[in-house]
């Protein structure tokens, strides 16, 4: 019952120091006309651990597959005890899908937080792709903002909770109305209006493109800042490669701003999009460049985030490059933070990461690792599943009833469970390890009773 406790506390705890990194949003009032900013955005596949929580307010629940994040102030808090996966694809106001689908892992103690509309702190990596673009909008097309994760500070105070309670009053005290948020929209002729506030930063400049006669009124990019940061940079990205940037402090962001659009509207600047990066965090805006399908990896490094690019062309801005840095299918970009120099290299996309086969899984045909993957008779069955690690250790579990049935997992050719013809329940382990994430499982029915059933669940790694 203690220990019990125990843990329902540190949970609760660990949902307060998210809450303190997390961006206190307040509840905002959207329309349709609000194309480019995801309206909600569903969980639709979970792997690996599933103590995974949404905040609502200032309310916790746990997040399930088809729980939906929605409007500003709905986050993912995925835990880093383990490596766990979380798939999403988001909406508009109508439900219809805005072609952006995003995977988050977990791994290393690490926490990963995702926010609506359209940012990120990764514990470990994002998988991000827009579709197609057809003739519809793309959700966050205008940049994804990704900061690096950091590990879980809970770990030193697990054993004297109690010792943290001051000091978390002292952070939730600090974090009340320290923040500013902001938003840019844009007519469909590509002229913009911008707007930074306390709550609902998208109204004024909406009210200002709908009276001007702008059609297709859309805010484009909607963020936050804290006021307490001193080294901020404010960068207004538009089209035709022009880009107006400069630096403020929380307190005079606002002012910096609002000069900065000032600058852009007077060169008659198109298309523009807004957006605030901290100098003293390792953090980038990352954006499809290309109209077709665009799909990008991200990682955290030792010193900063990693940019792949699988498909499409990406761009990556940063405090230090407000121009954006383009990449193309095959390149890396590692940004290193503000004061250390960046480095492109080439490297094979043909060799799938781990993240990547778990991601497009589904889409070749694959089962996933923690599913119940078939069950039969005497046809038996083979199939390859997929992992969420190339090494580690597997558990499946299987039910032959009365009638013994034989079931096979072998690993990039070696076997490494074969339990002959056997029957009842048992459940059995086997350590791997090599480049592949997937493992194939067999399972040969009894030829003499035909009568033979069975069933196997294999779980992912941990």
């Amino acid at each position: 019952m203690i220990s019990r406790k125990l843990k329902q506390q540190h949970r609760r705890l660990m949902y307060a120091i998210a809450t303190l990194i997390i961006p206190l949003y307040t509840v905002a009032t959207t329309t349709d006309s609000y194309a480019n900013v995801p309206e909600k955005g569903e969980i639709y596949q979970i792997l690996g651990n599933n103590e995974l929580s949404i905040r609502r307010g200032s309310n916790y629940g746990p997040a399930v597959v088809g729980t939906f994040l929605q409007k500003v102030y709905d986050t993912l808090f995925l835990p880093g005890n383990g490596k766990s996966f979380a798939q999403l694809r988001f909406q508009d106001v109508t439900g219809k899908d805005m072609g952006l689908q995003l995977q988050a892992s977990t791994k290393n103690k690490q926490l990963t937080l995702y926010y609506l509309p359209c940012t990120a702190k990764q514990g470990d990596s994002l998988l991000i792709e827009w579709a197609n673009q057809g003739t519809g909008k793309r959700a966050c097309e205008y940049g994804i903002r990704i900061q690096r994760g950091v590990r879980n500070q809970t770990k030193s105070i697990d054993k004297n909770l109690s010792d943290f309670e001051p000091a978390k009053q002292l952070f939730i005290a600090q974090s009340s109305g320290t923040k500013l948020q902001y938003c840019s929209v844009l007519a469909a002729n590509g002229r913009g209006w911008s707007g930074v506030s306390a709550n609902e930063p998208c109204e004024e400049p909406m009210q200002q493109c709908q009276t001007s006669g702008g059609k297709e009124c859309a805010a484009i990019t909607r963020d936050e800042l804290s006021v307490k940061n001193e080294n901020l940079t404010a960068i207004i990205k538009c089209a035709d490669n022009q880009s107006f940037t400069d630096k403020g402090s929380g307190s005079t962001i606002k002012d910096v701003i609002a000069k900065l659009w000032e600058q852009s509207q007077t060169q008659k600047a198109k298309f523009c999009a807004l957006h605030v990066l901290n100098s003293d965090i390792e953090e980038v805006v990352i954006a499809p460049e290309s109209k077709d399908k665009n799909l990008f990896q991200t990682r955290n490094t030792p010193n900063g985030i990693q940019v792949d690019v699988i498909a499409g062309i990406a761009s990556v801005l940063s405090a230090k490059n407000p121009q954006g840095v383009t990449l193309k299918p095959g390149q890396r970009y590692n940004y290193n933070g503000e004061n250390q120099e960046d480095k492109t290299e080439k490297f094979d996309n043909q060799i799938e990461s781990i993240e990547l086969q778990v991601y497009q899984a589904t889409s070749k045909g694959l089962k996933l690792c923690d599913q119940e993957q078939v069950s039969g008779g005497q046809q038996g069955d083979s199939r390859e599943i997929q992992l969420t690690a190339n090494e580690g250790q597997i558990n499946i579990s299987y039910e032959m009833y009365q009638v013994p049935d034989r079931l096979k997992v072998t690993y990039e050719g070696q076997t490494l469970i074969d339990t002959d013809f056997v029957s009842g329940s048992n459940k059995i382990s086997a350590k791997f390890k090599g480049n592949s994430g997937r493992v194939k499982v067999e399972v040969i029915g009894n030829k003499d009773i035909s009568s033979t059933e069975w069933k196997y669940t294999l779980y992912c790694p941990q």
